[in-house]
Protein backbone atom coordinates (compact mmCIF):
# COMPACT_ATOMS: atom_id res chain seq x y z
CA UNK A 1 0.00 0.00 0.00
CA UNK A 2 1.08 3.46 -0.96
CA UNK A 3 2.02 6.25 1.44
CA UNK A 4 -0.06 9.81 -0.18
CA UNK A 5 2.05 11.45 2.46
CA UNK A 6 5.57 12.11 3.22
CA UNK A 7 4.71 12.26 6.70
CA UNK A 8 3.04 8.99 6.59
CA UNK A 9 5.86 7.39 5.03
CA UNK A 10 7.86 8.40 8.31
CA UNK A 11 5.08 7.13 10.39
CA UNK A 12 5.24 4.25 8.80
CA UNK A 13 9.01 4.04 9.57
CA UNK A 14 9.02 5.32 13.28
CA UNK A 15 6.36 2.50 13.95
CA UNK A 16 8.67 -0.18 12.38
CA UNK A 17 11.19 0.89 14.92
CA UNK A 18 9.44 1.36 17.58
CA UNK A 19 8.17 -2.37 17.57
CA UNK A 20 11.21 -3.98 17.18
CA UNK A 21 12.23 -1.77 20.42
CA UNK A 22 9.54 -3.11 22.23
CA UNK A 23 9.68 -6.11 20.56
CA UNK A 24 13.22 -7.95 20.74
CA UNK A 25 15.44 -8.42 23.24
CA UNK A 26 18.69 -8.04 21.24
CA UNK A 27 17.62 -4.41 19.93
CA UNK A 28 16.93 -3.16 23.63
CA UNK A 29 20.31 -4.51 23.88
CA UNK A 30 22.26 -2.64 20.54
CA UNK A 31 20.30 -0.01 22.03
CA UNK A 32 21.48 0.19 25.55
CA UNK A 33 24.98 -0.49 24.21
CA UNK A 34 25.13 2.52 21.59
CA UNK A 35 24.13 4.79 24.14
CA UNK A 36 27.38 3.60 26.09
CA UNK A 37 29.48 4.20 22.98
CA UNK A 38 28.18 7.33 22.13
CA UNK A 39 28.96 8.64 25.75
CA UNK A 40 31.95 7.31 25.93
CA UNK A 41 33.04 8.96 22.44
CA UNK A 42 32.38 12.25 24.01
CA UNK A 43 33.70 11.69 27.13
CA UNK A 44 37.07 10.27 25.02
CA UNK A 45 36.98 13.27 22.75
CA UNK A 46 36.88 11.11 19.79
CA UNK A 47 38.05 12.80 16.21
CA UNK A 48 35.36 13.38 13.94
CA UNK A 49 36.67 10.57 11.66
CA UNK A 50 36.56 8.34 14.71
CA UNK A 51 32.93 9.11 16.26
CA UNK A 52 31.90 8.79 12.13
CA UNK A 53 32.98 5.17 11.94
CA UNK A 54 31.71 4.22 15.44
CA UNK A 55 28.38 5.89 14.19
CA UNK A 56 28.28 3.96 11.16
CA UNK A 57 29.00 0.78 13.22
CA UNK A 58 25.53 1.92 15.23
CA UNK A 59 23.87 2.33 12.51
CA UNK A 60 24.72 -1.07 10.61
CA UNK A 61 23.98 -3.15 13.87
CA UNK A 62 20.52 -1.55 14.15
CA UNK A 63 19.77 -1.69 10.43
CA UNK A 64 20.60 -5.37 10.55
CA UNK A 65 18.85 -6.38 13.72
CA UNK A 66 15.47 -4.32 12.00
CA UNK A 67 16.01 -6.61 8.79
CA UNK A 68 16.38 -9.69 10.74
CA UNK A 69 13.17 -8.64 12.76
CA UNK A 70 11.32 -8.32 9.25
CA UNK A 71 12.52 -11.67 7.76
CA UNK A 72 11.45 -13.31 11.32
CA UNK A 73 8.13 -11.74 10.90
CA UNK A 74 7.45 -12.71 7.16
CA UNK A 75 8.58 -16.10 7.82
CA UNK A 76 6.55 -16.72 10.20
CA UNK A 77 3.57 -15.14 8.18
CA UNK A 78 4.36 -17.84 5.35
CA UNK A 79 5.54 -20.92 7.09
CA UNK A 80 2.85 -21.10 10.12
CA UNK A 81 4.88 -24.70 11.35
CA UNK A 82 8.47 -25.58 11.60
CA UNK A 83 10.15 -26.11 8.57
CA UNK A 84 14.10 -27.00 8.35
CA UNK A 85 14.12 -23.93 5.75
CA UNK A 86 12.30 -21.63 7.52
CA UNK A 87 15.34 -22.45 10.41
CA UNK A 88 17.76 -21.46 7.98
CA UNK A 89 16.28 -18.58 6.62
CA UNK A 90 15.95 -17.05 10.40
CA UNK A 91 19.64 -17.96 11.15
CA UNK A 92 20.83 -16.68 7.81
CA UNK A 93 19.87 -13.01 9.05
CA UNK A 94 20.40 -13.58 12.86
CA UNK A 95 23.83 -14.36 11.41
CA UNK A 96 24.09 -11.02 9.54
CA UNK A 97 23.06 -9.05 13.03
CA UNK A 98 26.10 -11.45 14.54
CA UNK A 99 28.64 -10.59 12.02
CA UNK A 100 27.98 -6.92 12.01
CA UNK A 101 27.57 -6.69 16.15
CA UNK A 102 31.30 -8.54 15.97
CA UNK A 103 32.54 -6.24 13.79
CA UNK A 104 31.32 -3.23 15.58
CA UNK A 105 33.62 -4.50 18.43
CA UNK A 106 36.88 -5.02 16.72
CA UNK A 107 36.17 -1.51 15.86
CA UNK A 108 35.34 -0.07 19.22
CA UNK A 109 38.52 -1.96 20.19
CA UNK A 110 40.55 -0.01 17.68
CA UNK A 111 39.20 3.56 18.18
CA UNK A 112 38.55 2.91 22.26
CA UNK A 113 41.45 1.01 23.75
CA UNK A 114 44.14 2.84 22.97
CA UNK A 115 42.49 5.78 24.70
CA UNK A 116 41.10 4.11 27.90
CA UNK A 117 44.87 2.40 28.82
CA UNK A 118 45.95 6.56 28.11
CA UNK A 119 43.20 7.20 30.72
CA UNK A 120 43.94 4.95 32.99
CA UNK A 121 47.49 5.19 33.12
CA UNK A 122 47.36 8.82 33.69
CA UNK A 123 44.94 8.71 36.49
CA UNK A 124 47.78 5.99 38.31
Amino acid sequence: MKNKKIFDSFKNALDGIIHTIKSERNMKIHLIAATVVIIASFLLKLSKVEFFIVCLCIALVIICELFNTAIEVMTDIIVDVYHPKAKIVKDVSAGAVFISALISIIVAYFVFFDKIVNLILKNI
